[in-house]
Parts: structure tokens; sequence; C-alpha cells
């Protein structure tokens, strides 16, 4: 027996239907998202570009010609005040260096030692003239070098003496004849200890700060001294006795108590006043320096012609003349030779530029 299909109900084939027309909804693809359209881009405003004035360049240091020549001239100082007319000498000395070297030389005039010196700092002048102390300064700031020392009245260096009226009973460690101390120097000095010094004045290097440094090294406080102003009144001072105990002047340049003032009003002092005791040249004469800057070779060459030029009458005349100063002649030295000097002095511990510009004024 065949059965026969009943036939679907409507609601079952409309089911049917909805069901499919949402399985091909979710089957359909998105549709492409719309492409946005760019913002026109505002162009940037055109800025004016600044006028530019271009650094000028230094202009370049010319290059000066060799040293020694006619455009970079050596140049060689004298301490001359401005009514002084040794310049003339000084000039025609500077004319015969170049002679002898073929270098060019210019002599420059300073009217004192702390002009000179303010050049010789500025690296202003290559040759220059200087005392003990005022090389000492220059040398410790680095700005001298010395080359030559000069001869006055027989020696390169001299000393000094301590001398004393008899009377007063000091023992004397001094040969007359052999014109030397005796003994040990510390013997001789500490007889001093408590007495009072008659000594030249305060900027003597000499009549002050040499003998004060002795003293010092030889550990002698003295009393206040007096001032007396003059070789000469250090002699009187000792003679008449009651102004001071001891007193200091120069030695081996010459010898105060035989100068004619002394021999003449005081004939008799030689035998009532005795050295007790007297020091080695430890004090260099005036010299000749050199600044650092100035190249050796030249240095050496310029020493020479200073050592050829000492030998002959004019050169001596010139040079005698330019420095105002009794000169018998030139040695070459090196700066060790201010050695005794700077022990001597070691202990006071001087301001050596206030000293010498002082000196200077």
């Amino acid at each position: 027996m065949s059965h026969q299909s009943s036939p679907r109900p409507f609601w079952f084939v409309l089911l049917t239907v909805i069901l499919f027309a949402l399985l091909m909804a979710a089957c359909t693809p998105d549709p492409p998202a719309p492409t946005p359209t760019p913002s026109p881009t505002a162009s940037p405003e055109q800025t004016a570009t600044p006028t530019h004035t271009p650094t000028p360049r230094p202009s370049p240091t010319p290059t000066l010609p060799p040293l020694g020549t006619s455009g970079n001239p050596i140049t060689l100082g004298f301490i001359l005040p401005a009514d002084n007319t040794a310049d003339t000498a000084a000039a025609d000395l500077a004319v015969l260096l170049g002679e002898e070297t073929g270098y060019t030389i210019e002599a420059l005039f300073y009217p004192d030692f702390t002009t000179l010196s303010m050049a010789v700092l500025n690296n202003e002048v290559h040759l220059f003239w200087l005392g003990p102390l005022e090389y000492l300064y220059l040398n410790g700031e680095g700005a001298a070098e010395v080359m030559l020392v000069t001869n006055h009245l027989g020696v390169y260096a001299y000393g000094v003496q301590f001398m004393a009226n008899l009377n007063r009973g000091f023992t004397a460690y001094y040969d007359p004849d052999e014109n030397q101390s005796l003994g040990e120097p510390l013997n001789a000095l500490q007889q001093f200890s408590g007495t009072r010094p008659c000594f030249l004045n305060p900027g003597s290097i000499a009549g002050y700060h040499v003998p004060l440094g002795l003293l010092a090294n030889a550990s002698t406080p003295t009393l206040a001294p007096v001032f007396t102003y003059g070789y000469n009144a250090t002699i009187r001072a000792l003679y008449i006795g009651g102004i001071c105990d001891f007193g200091v002047t120069y030695a081996l340049t010459g010898d105060p108590l035989t100068a004619s003032d002394i021999l003449i009003n005081l004939p008799d002092a030689p035998l009532q006043i005795h050295t007790i005791w007297q020091s080695e040249g430890i004090i260099p004469n005036l010299n000749l320096s050199a600044s650092p800057s100035l190249p050796v070779f030249i240095r050496f060459r310029l020493e020479e012609a200073f050592l050829r030029i000492s030998d002959t009458p004019q050169g001596m005349n010139l040079l005698r003349t330019a420095l105002n100063y009794e000169l018998e002649g030139l040695r070459s030295v090196e700066d060790h030779f201010y050695n005794p000097l700077r022990a001597a002095l070691a202990p006071l511990e001087l301001d050596l530029q206030t000293i010498t510009h002082q000196n200077a004024q």
C-alpha cells in the first residue's frame, strides 16, 4: 500500500525563505569604504631671506723681517736721564756693534729703572744694563739672563767690611797685610750681637742690605741702626764714638779710611778704626743682560763683539761714556755668579720689585 505525501504548511515555507534570505545576506561582502578626500595642504609662506653681511676676516699679522735686520733691529737699552748727553755715545756704540756683527742694532733710552723694567717685561728690549738687585729682580721674573759683568776699579764683584774703633774691644778677624779675613765668619760677626750698627741708608746694597743679611745668617741680632748717608760719615761716627758700636762700608774697591777727606781731617783715623771682618766679592758690578727671547746664537755673537770692543780704546771710551761708569773691562759670566749674593740676602726675604723701583725714583 502506498502512502501519498501531505503538502507542507504555509508557515514552514515562509520560515525557510526567511532563513535563506538571512544566509545570503550574511555571505554578501561589505561595500568598499569610500576613499577620503585629502584636505588641501597650505603652502608655507615665503620667508624673506635676510641680507647677510659676511664677517670680515682679520688681516693676517705681518711677518717681521729676520731679527737683526733694518726692519727688525736688535735693541740695546740704557738708563739715561732726559738731559744726559751720553745718548750720542750709546748710539755710536750700537753702530759699532752693528759693524762687528753685521746686525742692525738700535739704542733705546729710559729715564729710570721703572720704565726700563716695564720694557724688559713686555719683551720690548733685547739687551740692557742692570745693577745687582735689578738683575736679581728681573731674573726672578724670568726676563733677564746675565751675559757680561763689568770690571770696576779692578774687580768684577765687591764686598763689605765691618769696622770698629779699637776702644770698643772687638777681636779682629782680618789681616790687612794679606787683605783677607781669617777664622770663622760666625765668630767675627757674633761679636756684634746686641750692639748698634752704623749703616749707610735703607736703600744701599753694600751699606745696608748685604751686611744685614750676613748678620741674620750669623744669627746676630743688633740694635736699631744709625743711618749716616755717607761712608765718610760712618768713619767719622766710629772715630768720635758714642753714636754706634760698629759700621759697615764697601770693600775691595777701595777703602773709605783712605779717602782724602778722612786723611786730611782725621789723619789718625786709620790708627783708631780697624776692619774686624771683610767679606769676599759677593756683590757683582753692573752687568749686561739679555732677554731670554734673544736667540742663543745671536747672543753669543753679540757677547764676543762686546768683548772685542772693550779691548779697544775707542770701544772702551764709548762704553764708559754711555754708561757713565768707570769701566775697566768686561767678563763673561753665568747666573751662578750671583749665588753668593742670593745667599747673603736670603734671610731678609726682600721685595726686590719695590726696592728697585723705589731706588729708581
